[in-house]
């Protein structure tokens, strides 16, 4: 299934610089419609795109790279390209922690991939399973919105152009100026960790072959 609507309209001129550090640059532009910015993070990391791809699907270590993730797993294995996720966010006082359950939708190509996700909350309604039980004990606040895409583009064989655009509306009580500052902490701090986590052993030598081998071994393992 496609994952469509993942950004509202708005011009490439609309984005404007918020940070550039470290090698990292976040840029925000309004949505209409929203009180919440957009972000776009991006940077170049020395490592593959399979190596990359390797690390976005790693889901249970996901709060090792990404800025405020306390927890991350998989609901369920759909596809090699389609998967259904849970995360949880501690985020600072005064903002309460947070969860969303996100389907994520991988296109892979020569040219680029592109890992889609878009938050999919009522995913477990009905569904009594173990995994789906654990999404329904937080009790955290809901994300009610959550929409983006990491783009991979490949500069040559060993450094990758990283792109993440995400839109979120945060859901509960969340002044907009507090989530607007998270939306830039966000995206630097996570793609400052993932530039470094993806030279780790186990994700920087994977291939495309391997990385679908090991995607299978953990469906059959639960279906």
């Amino acid at each position: 299934m496609a994952i469509a609507g993942l950004f509202l309209t708005a011009d490439a001129d609309d984005w404007a610089v918020a940070k550039e550090k470290n090698g990292v640059s976040v840029y925000t532009r309004e949505v209409a419609g929203s009180d919440f910015l957009e972000f776009r993070g991006e940077t170049v990391v020395e490592g593959s795109v399979s190596s990359l791809v390797a690390l976005l699907y790693d889901t249970p270590n996901a709060p090792a790279w990404l800025h405020d993730c306390s927890f991350s797993m998989t609901v369920e294995e759909k596809a090699f390209e389609e998967n259904v996720i849970f995360q949880t966010y501690d985020l600072p006082f005064p903002a309460g922690d947070r969860q969303v359950i996100l389907r994520t939708k991988l296109v892979w190509s020569p040219k680029e991939a592109r890992l889609e996700t878009q938050e999919a909350n009522g995913y477990c309604d009905g569904r009594q399973t173990e995994r789906c039980d654990r999404t329904r004990r937080s009790g955290y606040i809901t994300i009610e919105r959550s929409r983006g895409a990491y783009t991979l583009t490949p500069l040559n064989a060993k450094r990758t152009k990283v792109v993440w655009q995400q839109h979120v509306e945060p859901g509960g009580m969340l002044p907009s100026w507090l989530a607007n500052a998270l939306v830039v902490d966000l995206p630097y701090h996570s793609l400052l960790q993932l530039r470094s986590l993806v030279r780790d052993e186990k994700y920087r030598d994977l291939s495309e072959t391997q990385l679908r081998a090991m995607w299978l071994k953990e469906y059959r393992r639960y279906h």
